[in-house]
């Protein structure tokens, strides 16, 4: 059911000078991208997730995911190897350990006799959409956000290289759906300095994600609305989009162009600590099927490239829970305004269990 935006307020004196903190701490609570299924090969491999080091390893042809700790000796067990495609084996002593994460053998002792706390310890781990998503809580509180077009039959999906940035997940989030920015960060990319106004447009909340729809004109020189063969007299190519933003930091953004032609960006960020971040971006298109997608992944990095230099910037590097410590323009900043309350309400409740 969709919910206002204005039945859903708090005074920012209610969150302490340890806010960011709690909203940090919250994070365990739901589920996160840390891998392109693509890029998990047949050995282990390290991630780090809020600042804890994981080992992701597929045995018994499922994803699992283990703290990237021997019980023996602290080892990381990352720098092990798989055997027989159901047991990890660390490589300083070569205890062995199965799909459970239960220790099976232990070469140097003679007999079987294993002690009972000899395991790896365990988080849920899941593959879809193309990542292996974890959740260091065994109860997340929210679903894995949804991404339609990558399973359509009628898209061609095309994966942008993982980057990292020096900032927090919420800022890059927040960068995402920043609609004032598009004409001066992307003046003649994805929009005009020459037309910088943010068209009126609404918020709301329905079920766990936070939904608007906004037109902004894209200059009709980029390569990807010239793969339209939109007439060159067109200065611009108006864009009916609709945004998904998925709490904590996935965005769903679909771009209406002329003709029918669809274009979708899929961008999950997983939070790497509190002020390290890394994005997995998906683009998916209805049109050009035969053509390569170096030229759209191309697109896609010279953007993100562009934000990440104004994005590291921000100070603080995460989110202020004070919403007065910044200034928010009416209308302008209305989803930023909603999300930052939306992520700190779920922080509290949290916090409060």
């Amino acid at each position: 059911m969709s919910t206002s935006i204005e039945a859903h307020s708090e005074s920012a004196n209610e969150w302490n000078v340890a806010g960011e903190e709690r909203v940090y701490r919250s994070l365990r609570r739901y589920w996160h991208p840390v891998l392109y299924s693509a890029d998990l090969g047949t050995g282990p491999q390290r991630v780090v997730l809020l600042d804890q080091k994981l080992v992701v390893v597929r045995l018994a042809g499922e994803v699992r995911v283990f703290a990237d700790r021997c019980a023996h000796r602290g080892t990381a067990v990352s720098l092990g190897w798989v055997e027989d495609d159901v047991l990890l084996r660390c490589p300083y002593h070569g205890w062995t350990y199965g799909p459970d994460g239960v220790c099976t053998s232990i070469p140097a002792r003679f007999g079987t006799l294993i002690p009972p706390n000899a395991r790896l310890e365990p988080y849920r781990a899941v593959e879809r959409h193309g990542l292996v998503y974890v959740s260091l809580d065994p109860q997340p509180i929210l679903p894995i956000p949804d991404f339609p077009e990558f399973d359509d039959p009628a898209y061609r999906v095309a994966v942008v290289p993982p980057y990292d940035w020096q900032t927090g997940a919420a800022r890059r989030t927040e960068n995402f759906v920043d609609f004032a920015h598009f004409a001066w960060v992307h003046d003649g990319v994805l929009a005009s300095r020459d037309q910088p106004e943010v068209p009126e447009h609404e918020v709301w909340r329905d079920g766990a994600e936070l939904r608007t729809t906004i037109t902004v004109d894209e200059p009709a020189s980029t390569d990807k609305t010239q793969t339209l063969g939109l007439d060159s007299a067109d200065d611009s190519v108006p864009g009916r989009r609709n945004y998904r933003v998925a709490l904590p930091f996935t965005v769903w953004l679909q771009q209406h162009l002329p003709g029918g032609n669809t274009f979708v960006l899929f961008m999950a960020c997983s939070p790497v600590g509190m002020k390290h971040c890394r994005s997995f971006t998906f683009n998916a298109r209805n049109f050009a099927l035969d053509e390569d997608d170096e030229r759209f992944v191309t697109f896609q990095q010279e953007i993100a490239e562009a934000d990440r230099v104004i994005s590291e910037s921000q100070t603080p590097e995460e989110l202020p829970a004070d919403m007065t410590a910044e200034l928010f323009i009416r209308g302008v900043d209305r989803l930023s305004v909603e999300y930052r309350r939306w992520l700190f309400e779920l922080a509290k409740a949290a916090d409060d269990a």
